[in-house]
């Protein structure tokens, strides 16, 4: 399925890397990323990100929204350093780079349609599991960027 994931900034937006495999957030319709934190409007699906594509910068390796500032790897190695905070949307490395829109285009194998939502998810999960989950995907995103920090 290609879905469209479309910034929201804030870090209220979902990482996207190609080989990752976990739990994703998508709206109603299945169209595109859910952008909210946690929200009974969502559904939740397990799938692996195939590809992402921008119509400016090409294929990505993926997209990282930890933090005030997203990283959009490109498929050379490079990033793009992006504020997600004070200037959103300006890219604060490199400063040579000019991008239009930051709109992205993900192919998501599904693998699984839970039934859930983000919130019904956040509840069934205990604090220290949450914990333990996002230490794992760092670990994972670290790997599948062949990066050794977040």
């Amino acid at each position: 399925m290609i879905l469209t994931w479309q910034p929201n900034w804030y870090e209220l937006d979902q990482t996207v890397i190609i080989g990752d495999i976990d739990y994703f957030y998508l709206n109603k319709e299945e169209k595109t990323f859910a952008n909210d934190l946690i929200s009974s409007a969502d559904k939740e699906v397990r799938g692996e990100i195939i590809q992402i594509t921008h119509r400016e910068l090409g294929e990505l390796l993926g997209v990282l929204t930890i933090g005030l500032s997203y990283k959009f790897f490109l498929k050379d190695g490079t990033f793009i350093h992006v504020d997600a905070e004070e200037n959103i949307g300006e890219i604060e490395y490199p400063k040579d780079i000019k991008v239009n829109d930051w709109i992205l285009k993900v192919e998501l194998n599904v693998l699984e349609a839970t039934g859930l939502s983000s919130l019904e998810r956040a509840k069934r999960t205990m604090k220290h599991k949450q914990l333990r989950l996002e230490k794992e995907r760092r670990e994972r995103y670290k790997l599948l960027l062949n990066i050794d920090y977040l």
